[in-house]
């Protein structure tokens, strides 16, 4: 009975291992090409990664941007025998300026030591003219008129419209006041904050210019005519100086005498910027409004001067301004142009002393400087030779703005 068994079973094992046998070899096959091709993907992967023997990711060093100047005003007063920074208007004041904020939304970020702003890609708007920029020439280009509705002004979405760093309590435009050693060299205890110049410098507005070199631009707004403009061309033109003229709408449209008067300042080499057809505060202005108050002005130029006529400065009445404005004004061709001197000059119902107002320009003179004065300041008119003839003495040249 046991033979019996056992005899069966042994049958039934071999059964199995006849019937099982080949299926055991094929799983372990299977197991091992797996398990060489695990191990072959693995290989692969470390050669071409980042391991020792594979590439290392590329990398290159940003190209690092001069930072601007980042000297920040404290709370010190303004040296003696200076002027506290101002705007056009002297009774503003700078006054004890503002720890450095912190950068508004929605504002260009403000470009620290070693690192280099991130330029944000503006869309192509419907119709781009060549505007300026910080590194062309700025004879090379000349401001367009633009019809509002032809430009998709989506290019200043996210273009701060708010006040500059360094401003208190309006738009204002104040300098920088000007120390001077015993040698003539120049240091300024305030300036403008970094990002104030960094923004001028992206969208190719002017402080100051060429401030390595000992030049210095005359520069006069005409809002409206007096009768001392003439007087000044005459002066001018005696000294063999050139300028630039910053006129309103009002001011073209004053009569024969202010048209024959802009013909003269072309024929004598000066140039004719844009003063805003109606000296408003232009950060409170639309978009179309903006462009209009600049489109205008240049329309009645071209009907005065001719077709041939070019802009390719604009001047913000009271210096009012933000990112958006200079963002705005780049692209319709125009530099917009602040000051590194202005003074109380524009009231012609009191007028400065000349000798005291004289003495005022020569310690404002340095490197670079862009003085703002007034045409229908009767007290300018009376010291302008004496001012230019001081300039050359203390070896400065008097440029155009577009040199």
């Amino acid at each position: 009975m046991m033979d019996t068994n056992d005899n069966e079973n042994k049958s039934k094992n071999s059964k199995f291992k006849r019937n099982y046998k080949p299926i055991l070899y094929i799983v372990g096959i299977v197991v091992l090409i797996s398990l060489i091709a695990i191990e072959v993907v693995a290989i692969a992967r470390y050669t071409s990664g980042s391991g020792c023997s594979g590439k290392k990711p590329s990398s290159s060093p940003a190209d690092v941007t001069p930072a601007p100047n980042t000297q920040e005003p404290g709370n010190t007063e303004v040296p003696q025998n200076t002027e506290q920074p101002t705007g056009e208007n002297p009774t503003e004041s700078a006054g004890n300026p503002t720890p450095t904020p912190t950068q508004p939304q929605g504002s260009t970020p403000t470009p620290t030591q070693g690192s280099t702003p991130t330029a944000t890609p503006t869309p192509t708007p419907k119709q781009t003219p060549s505007g300026p920029t910080p590194s062309s020439g700025i004879d090379e280009v000349a401001a367009r008129i633009i019809d509002p509705k032809d430009i998709d002004f989506s290019f200043l979405d996210g273009v701060s419209k708010e006040k500059f760093d360094d401003c208190k309590d309006n738009y204002d435009w104040y300098f920088a006041p000007v120390n001077k050693d015993e040698k003539g060299n120049v240091t300024h205890p305030w300036d403008r904050y970094a990002s104030t110049l960094y923004l001028l410098q992206k969208y190719g507005g002017i402080y100051r210019k060429n401030t390595n070199q000992k030049v210095c631009y005359l520069t006069f707004d005409c809002g409206y005519e007096n009768g001392n403009t003439s007087r000044i061309l005459d002066v001018l033109k005696e000294k063999n100086v050139q300028s630039i003229f910053f006129v309103t709408g009002g001011f073209v449209d004053y009569g024969e005498m202010t048209k024959d008067m802009m013909k003269r300042m072309l024929a004598e080499g000066h140039i004719i910027g844009s003063h805003t057809e109606n000296h408003k505060i232009m950060p409170e202005l639309s978009n179309e409004e903006f462009v209009e108050e600049l489109n205008s002005v240049y329309r009645k130029l071209k009907n005065v001067l001719g077709e041939d006529f070019t802009m390719l400065f604009y001047r913000p009445p009271q210096g009012a301004a933000t990112a958006r404005d200079l963002a705005l004004a780049s692209y319709l061709g125009y530099h917009t142009t602040f000051w590194s001197f202005a003074y109380g000059d524009y009231n012609t119902s009191n007028q400065p002393d000349p000798a005291s107002s004289l003495q005022k320009m020569k310690d404002y003179l340095h490197p670079g400087c862009v003085y703002l004065l007034h045409a229908v300041s009767s007290t300018n008119a009376a010291v302008l030779g004496d001012l230019i003839d001081y300039i050359r003495a203390e070896g400065y040249e008097i440029r155009r703005l577009d040199k």
